[in-house]
């Protein structure tokens, strides 16, 4: 069964005069220029302030809702030696959220106490099991990363006197947890100016306003957390645009010399000594904070970023690093199941989502295996675990398909559902799966059309090869740093001879080219794309998409393209 789909290349229509202007006032290569025109940044103000983000340009934290009597009633319970607890989630950006704030309270003086669901113990969000068990140990709970469908859990808190504090970038359902403050800028009420900030910057935020209410320097505050602030902001797959861009930039410089020691141990572990990117945290750190909470007990993650102790820290990251192997072994089996589960159960001509669930899989495991599901589908996925009668899973989508609405249409069948427009994660009676599959292709008939199913690359310009140099690459680094909302630059060359071509990687898997433009070779970098050899013998001419690169592998700095795709001319 073939799902394979040629691949529409988008490119943004130039804007000369914006880019000149763009070019001469910013003193940047007029590529770049070009770049910054296509992604919509046709004033200098604008791309100025996008190249060189800066903190005293962050939004006054008081324009979240409900964030003044949060700060209020945290500011109560410091006066008071009222015990808090600060209920986080089991992923990265749960778990930095967490980190964040019991740091930032234990700081002031706080008696702050920390709770991690676990995903094999504790239902998805504010754990009700959890709340009971905090009756007269708590009189604050502050539910972070979680608590915005978690109705029965508040109720349940506000029933034994406690107060709650919910700080969650989820979307929130047709009404709010009554009784508790909610600190989330998609609240239909909401007038924050940014909708997209991950857990861990409103737990920032959170900070930085009681820092504004005790006349705290904010610069102190920034240098102690913003580490915390872009591991999460990246790990949750945040756009990378506004706050969060800002927040980003300025926490990965810090990371380098981070003085949280467990941090200061996995950075070693991952081999990240002296400078640390973006695509570091997303495939690096990340992932091993992320696997403890997909395997095991996600409080081990949290205890590494809290610990001073050298000794502890050494033993957490070591057992981050193992469940990391155990999770990677994990989904590759899971993957190659459902592949086969696909060549059975999927039709590629009338079906429109994947769901797919089985006995034996990994719960923890599933939401990546989806992504990697609709990466070779390009269909929105559903992957479940079922275990007993219930089966409990995730879902990855795409655009034109809000996954999270779909599963709202869907209440009836679920016992628990919630998330964004392109992942969300639910649970069900295993009985229902099928009901569950007939009634998503049923919405997704509806509502995705044949186009929407189309792959699309999304290229910045088409240019001469000849305008692409080290300069270009080397300018184009400004814009970092790249992830989602803001992709590397993706530029196109028509008509470009090949002088030299291999397949080099496990079986031949990538591609590596030797590209001429005006007397120049160029290295390229197809990672994936060795089934393309056929089509790049030299001699031959091709169009490629691609993302110009300085590579430092040799110890020389160089340019290279890396190669996203290529047709034959």
């Amino acid at each position: 069964m073939a799902f394979s789909r040629s691949t529409d290349w988008i490119i943004q229509p130039r804007d000369r005069g914006a880019e000149q202007r763009l070019a001469r006032e910013l003193s940047v290569h007029p590529t770049m220029a070009a770049v910054l025109a296509a992604r919509g940044m046709a004033e200098p103000a604008e791309a100025e302030a996008f190249l060189r983000p800066s903190l005293d340009d962050l939004h006054d934290p008081f324009l979240l809702p409900d964030m003044e009597p949060a700060v209020e009633r945290v500011l109560q319970a410091l006066e008071q030696n009222e015990p808090i607890l600060v209920h986080g989630d089991y992923d990265a950006d749960g778990i930095t959220s967490t980190a964040l704030l019991v740091r930032f309270l234990a700081k002031l003086g706080a008696n702050v106490q920390y709770y991690l669901p676990h995903r094999f113990e504790d239902s998805y969000g504010l754990s009700e099991r959890a709340v009971r068990a905090s009756r007269g140990q708590a009189g604050l709970i502050i539910a972070v990363d979680c608590g915005i469908r978690d109705h029965e859990a508040v109720a349940c808190a506000c029933g034994q006197g406690q107060d709650v504090i919910v700080v969650d970038h989820h979307e929130p359902g047709e009404r709010l947890p009554e009784g508790a403050l909610v600190i989330d800028p998609k609240r239909r009420d909401a007038h924050y100016p940014e909708r997209a900030l991950a857990a861990v910057g409103l737990a920032f935020k959170l900070a930085s306003a009681i820092c504004r209410r005790l006349d705290l320097p904010e610069k102190s505050l920034q240098r102690a957390f913003l580490d915390l602030v872009a591991i999460g902001t990246i790990a949750d797959v945040s756009p990378l645009v506004g706050e969060n861009r800002v927040l980003t930039g300025a926490g990965l410089q810090l990371l380098p010399c981070t003085r949280k020691v467990g941090l200061q141990v996995l950075l070693e572990l991952c081999e990240l000594t002296d400078e640390v990117g973006a695509r570091d945290v997303a495939y690096r750190l990340g992932p091993r904070l992320n696997a403890v909470g997909r395997m095991a007990d996600a409080t081990d993650a949290l205890e590494l970023l809290l610990t001073d102790d050298e000794d502890a820290a050494r033993r957490h990251a070591l057992h981050l690093d193992a469940l990391n192997s155990q999770r990677r072994s994990e989904q590759e089996r899971i993957f190659r199941e459902a592949l086969e589960m696909i060549e059975r159960e999927v039709d590629p001509n009338s079906d429109r989502v994947v769901v797919l669930a089985r006995q034996g899989w990994h719960r923890g495991v599933v939401g990546i295996v989806a992504a990697k599901v609709l990466e070779h589908t390009g269909l929105p996925t559903v992957l479940m675990a079922v275990e007993g009668a219930h089966a409990r899973g995730s879902a990855r989508s795409i655009p034109g398909f809000n996954v999270a609405r779909a599963l709202e249409g869907c209440d009836d069948l679920l016992a628990r559902f919630g998330g964004h427009s392109l992942a969300a994660g639910c649970e069900l009676p295993a009985e229902r799966v099928q009901e569950l599959r007939e009634r998503l292709n049923a919405i997704g008939r509806e509502v995705l059309t044949d186009d929407d199913l189309r792959p699309r690359i999304y290229a910045d310009v088409e240019v001469d090869l000849a305008e692409v140099d080290h300069q270009l690459a080397t300018d184009l680094s400004l814009m970092e740093p790249f992830g989602e909302g803001n992709p590397e630059p993706m530029l196109v060359a028509r008509n470009v001879p090949i002088t030299r071509a291999r397949t080099v990687g496990a079986g031949g898997s990538h591609l590596k080219l030797l590209v001429e433009a005006n007397g120049r070779h160029i290295d390229c970098i197809g990672f994936g794309l060795g089934d393309l050899e056929e089509v790049t013998r030299p001699g031959t001419r091709v169009d490629l998409c691609f993302s110009p690169q300085i590579d430092n592998y040799t110890g020389v700095p160089r340019l290279q393209l890396q190669l996203e795709d290529i047709r034959p001319v």
